[in-house]
């Protein structure tokens, strides 16, 4: 028998069809903690840091060295006030309060409103459900683009006054991450992954290759299904897109929260490929996330309520020397 590789692709996503747009609508919240229940983020590369082992495994207490993710994290700027109500087929959006001091690169991503056609007061008469806000990011404040990403993002609250009278505090303001998040925190990552294109079954699931001298083709596999059927099922690797799906990644935790003005102990001397040198506030997230390089990545609290647990970390192995 010859070596095998690992296959490709996971049997429970179907169809892998290209994701719709970059910026996820999540719709499964946790209420946890205070404010935000969310960000947006930039991922900028991966480096190594010297920690104490935490976990149980035979290394526990022991210094090793983990790979981490870097992500950029402009602050939010909060644009609208969404409220919702009830009804037999779930939440209905009743109303919009857009901030009127937007900044001028929104209007590359939507179509800035220049008044609010209802007010605070009046949602405070009616029965709502929920209330979130609209965010945009700033990503020319991180120096490598100029359009803006747009997300909702839910509020933690015990009922909806509560979230409106949050919401009315942050209205047309920016929010830090060091607002939302902190060291030790757990989260999940949405996000689209790499596209690799059109690929074939020896690519996209891991078929093995057929012999030299009894197929006339090697990566084409062998029988699709029975003649009689008269059709192929779902199950039958075929060639297709591969990559660009979305995904989310559950617990993944923050070992830093950083400020821009420290972002140095985490950038190369010669800044990470295909991205630049950090410019704004940063996270270091345990682990490997899905995406390449400035692709924006919705950083959402963990919904299972896992307990904080910050890292003790000695030392950051980001290459210093210039390519």
């Amino acid at each position: 028998m010859g070596k095998h590789g690992p296959r490709r692709g996971s049997v429970a996503y179907w169809h892998r069809s290209r994701a719709a747009r970059l910026v996820p609508r999540v719709k499964s919240w946790s209420n946890t903690g205070k404010g935000l229940q969310g960000f947006l983020a930039y991922k900028a590369g991966m480096g190594q840091v010297l920690m104490i082992e935490d976990s149980e495994s035979p290394f526990k207490n022991q210094e090793v060295t983990k790979a981490v993710t870097v992500l950029e994290v402009p602050p939010l700027y909060v644009y609208a006030v969404t409220a919702y109500e009830s009804t037999d087929y779930g939440n209905r959006k009743v109303a919009e309060i857009p901030a009127l001091n937007a900044p001028k690169e929104l209007k590359r991503s939507l179509t800035v409103a220049k008044k609010a056609k209802v007010n605070f007061e009046s949602l405070h008469a009616m029965k709502l459900s929920d209330v979130r806000v609209i965010v945009s990011s700033q990503p020319w404040k991180a120096g490598f683009k100029k359009t803006p990403e747009m997300a909702e993002i839910a509020l933690s609250g015990k009922d909806a006054l509560e979230k409106l009278t949050f919401a009315k505090e942050i209205l047309g303001k920016e929010v830090k991450v060091s607002d939302v998040f902190s060291d030790g925190d757990w989260i999940d990552a949405i996000a689209v992954t790499k596209g690799k294109g059109w690929q074939g079954i020896v690519k996209r699931f891991g078929v093995a290759l057929g012999p030299h001298k009894a197929t006339q083709r090697r990566r084409r596999g062998g029988s699709i299904g029975p003649e009689t059927q008269g059709k192929v099922m779902y199950t039958i690797p075929r060639a297709g897109q591969m990559g660009f799906h979305r995904r989310t990644e559950s617990n993944k935790r923050i070992l830093k929260v950083g400020e821009a003005s420290k972002s140095k102990e985490v950038t190369p001397a010669s800044g990470f490929v295909d991205f630049g040198i950090l410019k704004a506030d940063y996270l270091v997230i345990e682990g490997s996330l899905q995406g390449p390089e400035k692709r924006v990545i919705f950083l959402r609290r963990n919904y299972g309520k896992k307990v904080q647990k910050k890292a003790d970390i000695r030392k950051m192995l980001f290459n210093q020397k210039a390519a």
